[in-house]
């Protein structure tokens, strides 16, 4: 049987999306390694196993790469707060019970390392800032939904305090992430136990 246009489509769309992910792979190890602006082209070539000019055919140049990798941790964190909110017990059990997933998250260190990257570049970068800001914003925006539909009722969430639960929920969780590499010996269940309390009060405050 003839395969028609339209599974065709199809076929080419969700190949190039796995080239892509191979790219993005091979270039978070090379960024993870060697940096961001010490990893060339050609090594992250080398790392995800196809030609320089095949890269080019997915990705502009390095900063089109870091914006895909934002977006793809973007989609993510979105991914896994669409989880929580969908388990069949109250939000507040459902965000507690998370936290651990998202301590060891922070605590990796490769995922520490690229983010570190990240953010170098976009110290520097304004395109990559602004790439970086737009995600944050969207999961601000996501966390803000969560947290007032798990608060309890008559909790004082005005838009303002509702903001600063959020701020400090992320300040907390990626402050984690350098916490790991400036202390290894950093107590991981004490951290969640931590975490677990902070939410607690956010969530009755």
């Amino acid at each position: 049987m003839k395969m028609g246009i339209v599974e065709r489509g199809c076929l080419e769309k969700t190949r190039n999306e796995a080239r892509r992910q191979q790219v993005l792979k091979g270039a978070t190890d090379c960024f993870c390694r060697h940096g961001f602006h010490s990893a060339s082209m050609a090594e992250i070539a080398r790392s995800a196993g196809m030609s320089v000019g095949h890269i080019y055919h997915y990705f502009e140049n390095k900063e089109a790469i870091i914006a895909a990798i934002v977006q793809n941790n973007q989609a993510e964190i979105l991914a896994t707060m669409d989880m929580i909110e969908r388990c069949q017990r109250p939000l507040s059990e459902a965000l507690i019970e998370a936290v651990g997933t998202g301590v060891d998250k922070c605590m990796a260190h490769q995922d520490t390392a690229l983010m570190i990257e990240v953010l170098a570049e976009a110290a520097r970068n304004p395109k990559v800032a602004a790439v970086l800001q737009a995600s944050d914003s969207v999961l601000r925006a996501r966390m803000g939904e969560m947290l007032r539909k798990a608060a309890k009722p008559g909790t004082d969430l005005s838009d303002g305090r509702l903001e600063g639960h959020v701020e400090t929920l992320f300040t907390l969780f990626q402050g984690i992430s350098v916490r790991a590499i400036r202390n290894p010996g950093l107590n991981r269940d004490r951290m969640v136990r931590t975490m677990q309390g902070v939410i607690r009060w956010l969530l009755d405050n």
